[in-house]
């Protein structure tokens, strides 16, 4: 079983844990999003895809951009019929000790746990919480309701 997680909005990241590691940006066009996950069989892969909201504070334009660029990573998982879990970010920094924390906590944890990775710039903190993501999903494993 492949583990996918991601994490959206325009410097989030797609992340594989299984069976191997790897993280890529989160591709600039939905056509070079569906190039990428086309890579991966449907039948044999989980997607663990970050459930956010917006938040108190921000624009109503960089809302409604960030909306519409969760909606197309929906739409472009369920037109190449992906099916994919929606999880909060409160669930999987919770179970990941990260709860409260900052974004170079989770960078910091990913390096930790995935030493290959590459999250060396700062501006990682979405491959670094992609990577959590996935791993988040591959360790509730068959325990979906449990997100």
């Amino acid at each position: 079983m492949t583990i996918l997680g991601i994490d959206p909005g325009m410097t989030g990241a797609i992340a594989m844990v299984q069976p191997m590691v790897d993280v890529w940006d989160m591709p600039a066009t939905v056509q070079d999003l569906a190039t990428l996950l086309k890579t991966f069989d449907p039948a044999t892969t989980r997607v663990y895809l970050e459930n956010v909201h917006s938040m108190p504070g921000q624009g109503v334009s960089s809302t409604f951009k960030f909306g519409v660029g969760f909606g197309q990573i929906q739409g472009v998982l369920a037109t190449l019929g992906f099916p994919y879990i929606l999880v909060e970010p409160s669930k999987w920094k919770t179970a990941m000790g990260l709860r409260g924390k900052e974004k170079a906590e989770s960078r910091a944890l990913a390096q930790r746990l995935f030493p290959t990775a590459s999250l060396s710039r700062v501006r990682d903190h979405g491959r670094a919480e992609a990577l959590l993501i996935a791993e988040f999903g591959r360790r509730k494993g068959d325990q979906e309701a449990l997100l």
